[in-house]
């Protein structure tokens, strides 16, 4: 089954990712936007603290959501609501934070005032890449665990390269977020294999294939568990090949964090072994690298 790729661009997700990645304590690449939203970030990311949320929540449904909404004010209510549910402070908490939002997105523009035209140029090349190797992959990647994984389609939501490339599956809204990169900034890994990683990761929060793993748990173990899966995949139409040593380069080029006491390449590898040699419902060995992972 071939999956759509649905190619969006909005400039407020491009604000939203870079100020996510400052409150992260991750450098930016492009000096102009990290000037420019260094305090709006900042007190974004206040606000967000002084409405006593989870902030990693209110991050993974404040930047897909904004993707498809141009009310501010309806966007934080709806992610607050989500995130801690319904309170007597709700109406400040969306107004502060609404507020804070604007700033950032007035902060962005004036950084990157050609932004939109930017990412549709930037689409061109990226969309080449992927109808000429994409398909192929994701169809490999079927073969190797199991055709249901794949969405029927998928959102990409393409971002200013902020942090020189990256991106964020969404599983909750069956999206991905992109940084649109015109070079491959890691030669032995790219970033179109990074964007089918993304796309396989969409449909592992489906009961099918995760209710024996804790929800706060499975986006840990839906990025690993396709790690070696796509690069795997890779291998069969040359893009790249599997081994400790590349997953290890691609947990760290991916930014995937990891418990500080275990070797998580190592360990997703002789996972994958294990796998590939019994071949149990992928159901189940989900559940079982979730297991390994303690």
């Amino acid at each position: 089954m071939a999956v759509e790729v649905i190619w969006r661009a909005k400039p407020l997700v491009s604000h939203l990712h870079a100020a996510e990645a400052m409150t992260h304590s991750t450098p930016l690449a492009d000096e102009r936007l990290a000037e420019a939203l260094a305090v709006p970030a900042a007190h974004l990311a206040a606000e967000i603290r002084a409405a006593n949320v989870p902030p990693a929540r209110f991050w993974s449904h404040l930047i897909p959501q904004a993707a498809n909404t141009d009310n501010r004010r309806q966007l934080v209510q709806s992610v607050t609501i989500k995130t801690a549910g319904s309170s007597p402070r709700l109406e400040a908490i969306v107004s502060n934070v609404s507020a804070a939002i604007a700033a950032v997105e007035t902060a962005g523009q004036a950084a990157l005032p050609n932004l939109a035209d930017e990412l549709a140029l930037r689409e061109r090349p990226l969309r080449e890449q992927w109808e000429a190797r994409g398909p192929g992959l994701l169809q490999q990647l079927a073969w190797l665990t199991d055709e249901a994984l794949l969405v029927e389609s998928c959102p990409v939501w393409l971002v200013h390269p902020a942090r020189g490339g990256g991106g964020a599956a969404h599983l909750a809204y069956n999206s991905v977020r992109f940084e649109a990169v015109l070079a491959n900034p890691h030669a032995e890994l790219p970033e179109i294999l990074r964007l089918a990683w993304l796309i396989a990761q969409l449909h592992l929060d489906l009961p099918l294939w995760s209710e024996a793993i804790n929800p706060a748990r499975l986006p840990h173990v839906a990025r690993f568990a396709m790690l070696p899966a796509i690069l795997a995949a890779g291998e069969h139409v040359e893009l790249s090949r599997l081994s400790v040593d590349t997953l290890r380069h691609a947990a760290q080029a991916w930014r995937l964090p990891a418990p500080a006491d275990i070797d998580a390449p190592a360990l997703v590898h002789d996972w994958w072994q294990t796998y590939q040699a019994s071949r149990p419902p992928w159901r189940v060995a989900l559940a079982a690298l979730d297991q390994l992972f303690g």
